[in-house]
């Protein structure tokens, strides 16, 4: 028998159909490892997360003195914290919510979730910045958004509640917003308590002067928008007149 022998010259281009997809199985296989990563943080932070709840200074303590915080993953909370948000305006029952669900909208919504506690994270890194506070960046804003797991735990639940109570019964409604909200602020200020290593005293302080900052950085932009609108008209009114007369 005669063996086949093939040249080099014998060899075929490869398709482009073939090398997009092996192109695109070196892509998945350098984001897979990213992706199994992220899935690990995104569940360890959730069990953190939930020892917020019960062992609140063990779970800020580890975060500030052993770095165990994962800024994706606490990203992935916070947009879980507003999916929540949203769901909660949408399933509250007409009598809670006389605005009706026709009115809620996701994008003022968002805005109005996303401004307050992103200008709560700058101002709580700033002003412990100035008191020597030992939290950096990271920790505030992972330690934020642990604080908020009693929101993201409660809000869906109780707007299911609202739909079962009558107008009557809206005290029970209004505890249950009670108990959620002030178990938030309560780990808000253990958080800054922890992850700045203050006191008590220090921690009221640094809050305080936080909140008064937050509404300083809401006037400074309202402020600008203003300026920038009337820029933008005065400019627009210069164009207008300029093609006027020409």
């Amino acid at each position: 028998m005669t063996a086949l022998h093939v040249s080099p010259d014998d060899k075929r281009p490869v398709s482009g159909s073939t090398a997009s997809g092996r192109s695109g199985s070196a892509k998945a296989l350098r984001l897979s490892p990213y992706l199994v990563q992220l899935a690990k943080d995104v569940r360890f932070q959730w069990k953190q997360a939930l020892r917020v709840l019960k062992h609140p200074f063990d779970a800020f303590g580890e975060l500030r003195y052993r770095s165990e915080g994962s800024f994706p993953a606490a990203v992935l909370l916070l947009i879980a914290a507003f999916a929540k948000l949203l769901l909660s305006k949408l399933a509250t029952s007409y009598l809670f919510n006389p605005s009706g669900v026709e009115n809620v909208s996701p994008l003022t919504l968002l805005l109005q979730f996303v401004v307050p506690w992103l200008t709560w994270v700058a101002a709580n890194y700033w002003i412990g910045s100035i008191m020597k506070g030992q939290g950096r960046w990271t920790e505030v804003f992972v330690g934020s958004t642990y604080a908020l797991m009693p929101f993201l735990l409660l809000s869906l639940p109780l707007a299911m509640l609202s739909n079962v109570l009558t107008l009557n019964e809206k005290v029970v409604y209004d505890f249950g917003n009670g108990v959620m909200i002030g178990w938030t602020l309560l780990l808000f200020f253990i958080m800054v308590k922890e992850i700045h290593n203050y006191d008590i005293g220090e921690t009221a302080v640094n809050v305080v002067l936080s909140v008064l900052f937050m509404f300083a950085i809401w006037i400074l932009l309202f402020i600008l928008a203003g300026l920038t609108f009337q820029l933008y008209d005065f400019v627009a009114q210069i164009v207008k007149e300029v093609a006027y007369r020409v």
